[in-house]
């Protein structure tokens, strides 16, 4: 099971992992695939199960941050209370990843507030490291 391999789902319970198993597709890109593009509308996150995709800001195409790590989230601009997308997201090696959709899985959140709680707290944690990370390299 690709969820408990994320930090994202770590100690959740068996029945909210099963309901988010079920709604999750696997999908895979090739390299150079653009998977979900900035402006666009947020209506999915995705896991990494394997490759490397980076995160692209704006026209220029700036890279923000690279994920390379089982079970990384990205995507997740609409679980955060946007509409679209903030940044792309561009595979740099054929990739594959759990593909979740956002109103399902908020349906989820919303029928078991516990795990929900849980849920949004370890994606606080996820979002607060990578701001960390890219924190220290600014010069």
């Amino acid at each position: 099971m690709y969820l408990k391999q994320s930090d994202l789902f770590t100690g959740l319970g068996h029945n909210f992992l099963k309901q988010t198993m079920a709604i999750a597709e696997k999908v895979s890109f090739e390299k150079g695939a653009t998977v979900l593009k900035e402006g666009e509308p947020a209506d999915y996150f995705f896991i990494l199960i394997e490759g490397q995709v980076v995160l692209l800001l704006g026209d220029t195409g700036k890279k923000v941050y690279q994920i390379s790590g089982l079970g990384e989230m990205f995507g997740c601009s609409g679980l955060i209370g946007h509409d679209t997308y903030f940044l792309t997201a561009r595979c740099d090696d054929a990739s594959l990843a759990l593909r979740i959709d956002r109103s399902k899985m908020e349906k989820i959140l919303a029928d078991d507030t516990e795990n929900g709680c849980l849920f949004f707290k370890q994606l606080s944690r996820a979002i607060g490291n990578r701001l960390m990370t890219l924190y220290a390299r600014l010069p």
